[in-house]
């Protein structure tokens, strides 16, 4: 398993004297603490359903690293700034959630005394917001000297684990594939990383034929391979053609994506702007949603943290 171990000096056992400002200033100077703590990085959710998988993955993760300290940080500012000013979607309409960003969360936790941080990228692929994680990650290693990071890889990171996540899914949607096609819409990106969705459904596929991964967007969206309209082309070439399709996301948390594009009643008459739902529908399939994000499935949070625990070694 690949993981990303970076570390610009080394911990002194009694922690190290650093500015976190300016260095002339005795002021900003404080003790670096010498404690190890846990974060998990997700890009977040103003949706309420997304939350209960939130804290299904935190008990999760602090179930397999028990007595280890657990923050997370949400990389979306959009959202952050939504649920801060209480306007989060149904239930959460009014209700104030003030998360951190990955940044914030660091900040505080070196002021609790931590220096040593081992961080699992929730992300899908390895594209570019898990790039844009690392980068964040990079800048607070310059910014606090002698801190240090180990960086756990995203879900589908290698052959192996787009080999793992491919049974888990199959095994998840046995039933379901048996009554027709289950069609996965994952987000979709013009990073190289891409390519790992079309890889999955290969890999799927071995499993069963019926298997289908489609994006929102993306280098393989453009090209008409994981768009819904190529989907649908593939569906409709079936023999015999099948009457029932089940859409689910392929994404952390079954958020704005799977509530709206693919899932949702956006009345629009233009098929590019019609949800998943809507085009299968007028192609006269009976569709069937699970409204499931990847995190919450136990099997596939034990991949997640499985790259946490090889990037801790």
């Amino acid at each position: 398993m690949k993981f990303i171990k970076r570390s610009l000096l080394a911990l002194a056992t009694a922690g190290l004297v650093l500015s976190a400002c300016k260095k002339d200033d005795p002021k900003d100077e404080f003790t670096l603490g010498n404690k190890e703590g846990i974060l998990l990085v997700t890009f977040g959710s103003s949706f309420p359903d997304p939350q209960t998988t939130f804290k299904k993955i935190d008990t999760e993760a602090k179930a397999k690293f028990a007595g280890e300290e657990i923050r997370w940080g949400y990389t979306s500012d959009i959202i952050l700034n939504k649920l801060r000013q209480g306007n989060g979607e149904g239930s959460l309409k009014g209700v104030v959630i003030d998360n951190n960003t990955p940044e914030e969360a660091l900040e505080l936790m070196v002021k609790d005394g931590y220096s040593k941080f081992n961080v699992q990228s929730l992300h899908v692929i390895p594209g570019e917001e898990f790039d844009e994680t690392v980068e964040a990650l990079e800048a607070f290693e310059k910014k606090y000297k002698g801190v240090h990071f180990n960086i756990g890889r995203p879900l589908l990171d290698t052959d192996a684990d787009l080999k793992a996540v491919a049974v888990v899914l199959a095994d998840k949607f046995a039933a379901e594939v048996k009554e027709g096609p289950v069609c996965f819409m994952g987000h979709g990106t013009p990073h190289k990383a891409d390519a790992q969705y079309l890889k999955l459904q290969t890999e799927l596929q071995k499993i069963n034929p019926n298997f289908f991964v489609g994006t929102v967007e993306g280098i393989s969206f453009d090209a008409g391979k994981t768009s819904i309209g190529g989907i649908i082309t593939k569906l409709n070439a079936i023999s015999p053609k099948p009457t029932k399709i089940t859409i689910t996301p392929l994404m952390s948390i079954a958020g704005d994506h799977a509530n709206n594009d693919m899932n949702g009643d956006t009345g629009e008459t233009d098929p590019n702007e019609q949800s998943w739902r809507e085009r299968l529908e007028a192609e006269g399939y009976v569709v069937t949603d699970i409204m499931k994000g990847l995190g919450d499935y136990k099997e596939i949070n034990a991949i997640w943290l499985k790259h946490l625990e090889v990037a801790k070694q």
